[in-house]
């Protein structure tokens, strides 16, 4: 048999080099890796890449429902993503989009704005510039109505036409007239400014009613408890107290436990477990679903659909939803039509 040459061997050598690197680049992404296109995801051409998704914040249920909800629908449509805790802080999260933007590194944007004015200009304007697609979520920008220009969407249900329905029900419930304290989040966010604009709208046609006070918190209960406490204290003959979130809510009845002033209604806008509980017993009148899953999970969708060339609704209202039984209103005597959709979901 013909020996081989040291050249002969050294060539055969280099093949297999070369073989066995090709077969390695076939999977180039090694368990718990990042990537721009995790593993099993279309190619960044077709749909996947990488995201960011700014939350308002992440010290309350609901916001930490949107964050796992923005995680699992990113996994699920093949996107890496990033998310950011605006920390109910405007200058944060105007730095966070900021940042994020300089990177180059992301293809789209969820944002849920602390303040939809301050960050106008940015997000309809110098992030799509960029080649980012923004959607944004549960506060408008730019004091729109819904959808802002220059952004892909608007995922939402806090809206001022939403604002003065819920006016509207709890003036219809008691058509005699009384009087009402509003207790809100801060009072830059879009469903604080949503919710003003919805009571100066409607007190005017109601003067059986009449507004004693409308005050912006960080959606704590705490603050919310010393808050009420002191509207009680100063409003001897308060019918109403309406809390802009469930989470709030829970320090409001407190309050009103506390003061033993059974004869203040309460009307709550969040429709979480507590507040699904407390309408069954009575704790409180009413309160209205908000879908903290659906929300971020449209936006990521409608961001993914717009890479793979699909048309996009510019306003997604979500008191539409399908997974509401026709209506976002809670009270006892409809509670069954809800959880047999299997709400609430936080």
């Amino acid at each position: 048999m013909k020996r081989l040459s040291a050249h002969m061997i050294a060539g055969i050598a280099l093949l297999v080099l070369v073989f066995a690197a090709s077969a390695c680049s076939g999977n180039s992404s090694s368990p718990g890796a990042a990537s721009d296109e995790p593993s099993g995801s279309p190619d960044a051409a077709g749909g996947a890449g990488k995201i960011a998704y700014f939350s308002a914040g992440a010290s309350n249920a609901y916001l930490q429902k949107g964050l796992e909800a923005a995680e699992s629908k990113a996994k699920e449509l093949g996107f890496e993503i990033d998310t950011f805790d605006g920390r109910f802080d405007p200058l944060t999260q105007l730095n966070q989009i900021q940042n994020a933007v300089t990177t180059g590194k992301y293809k789209g944007f969820v944002v849920e704005p602390v303040d939809g004015n301050q960050l106008c200009k940015v997000l309809s304007k110098d992030v799509p510039a960029k080649g980012v697609a923004v959607a944004i979520i549960n506060a408008t920008l730019c004091g729109s109505p819904d959808w802002q220009e220059g952004t892909l969407t608007y995922v939402g249900g806090q809206e001022v036409n939403v604002y003065k329905e819920i006016v509207n029900k709890i003036f219809s419930d008691k058509p005699e007239g009384g009087t009402i304290a509003v207790i809100g989040g801060p009072a830059t966010g879009g469903p604080y400014l949503s919710m003003k604009a919805a009571f100066d709208s409607e007190l005017p046609n109601h003067p059986e009613w009449k507004l004693i006070g409308m005050h912006a918190t960080t959606y704590t209960a705490n603050e919310a408890f010393q808050v009420a406490q002191n509207i009680l204290q100063a409003n001897k003959n308060l019918d109403v107290i309406f809390s802009n979130y469930s989470g709030m809510t829970v320090g409001v009845v407190k309050a009103i436990d506390a003061a033993k002033r059974d004869d203040v209604a309460v009307y709550d806008f969040g429709g979480d477990k507590w507040a699904f509980d407390s309408v069954s017993s009575g704790k409180i009148k009413s309160t209205v679903v908000m879908l903290p899953v659906e929300e971020v999970q449209h936006a990521i969708q409608a961001l993914y659909d717009s890479f793979n060339g699909k048309d996009v609704e510019k306003y997604i209202d979500l008191t539409k939803d399908p997974i509401l039984p026709g209506t976002p209103f809670v009270y006892k005597d409809n509670m069954a039509d809800f959880t047999a959709k299997g709400l609430p979901e936080y």
